[in-house]
């Protein structure tokens, strides 16, 4: 699939105008928990930004390689999204593994703070559909 300089900047565009509302609505989701594990459980609170901080960042990462991957003229560069795929995951699971050694509990609150980004996604998906009326 090659793709003309038009359609780039539409895909180009199309990202960074979803990456940008997904990014809010994490912050607003993370909001919401941040408060309540303040009140409840504070010592948690920073691991769970962390999960938040690094899902949004493989989010970016990946959206920026596909993007590539794409986007380029040389249909083989498709291996990228492959191994940038394994080295997303490997680095989520250092960093895991390194909290976790810390104390076994903490891990658990980054584990949910990366997980709390599929709201967002999903909330994204929900009002995306909304607005195109699919």
């Amino acid at each position: 699939m090659l793709l003309n300089d038009e359609e780039k900047e539409k895909v180009n565009s199309d990202f960074k105008n979803m990456f940008k509302k997904i990014a809010l609505y994490d912050f607003f989701v993370s909001l919401v928990f941040i408060t309540i594990m303040y009140f409840t459980a504070k010592s948690y609170v920073l691991f769970f930004s962390l999960g938040v901080i690094i899902a949004l960042l493989n989010f970016y990462v990946n959206g920026i390689t596909v993007e590539y991957s794409l986007n380029n003229k040389n249909t083989k560069n498709s291996w990228i999204i492959v191994v940038g795929s394994f080295i997303r995951v490997f680095l989520v699971s250092v960093i895991g593994f390194t909290i976790g050694r810390h104390n076994m509990f903490n891990i658990i609150a980054y584990i949910f703070g990366y997980s709390a980004q599929f709201i967002s996604l999903l909330y994204y998906g929900m009002n995306n559909k909304n607005i195109e009326g699919k």
